[in-house]
């Protein structure tokens, strides 16, 4: 199955996530259980969690690996 890979705007998805695609990439951002916001690029989620939907959303769109080091702020994350 083939996709278009026009970038998009920020839309809020029937699952009532928020996703967009960026240069062929699809960039999700969800809702965790205990209010806080988790992201996803693709296949891969970001590490730790987001206070809120911006700041979810800006650290997708920012392409520098190591920019994403400052938003690791989750005192529940584990490791495998």
């Amino acid at each position: 199955m083939n996709y278009p890979t026009h970038d998009t705007q920020w839309a809020l998805s029937q699952k009532g996530n928020w996703w967009r695609r960026k240069d062929g990439i699809i960039l999700v951002v969800g809702e965790r259980r205990d209010g806080r916001y988790w992201a996803r690029r693709d296949d891969d989620f970001l590490p730790g969690s987001f206070a809120n939907i911006e700041e979810a959303k800006n650290a997708l769109e920012d392409d520098s690996v190591d920019d994403q080091d400052r938003y690791y702020n989750d005192d529940y994350w584990c490791w495998p």
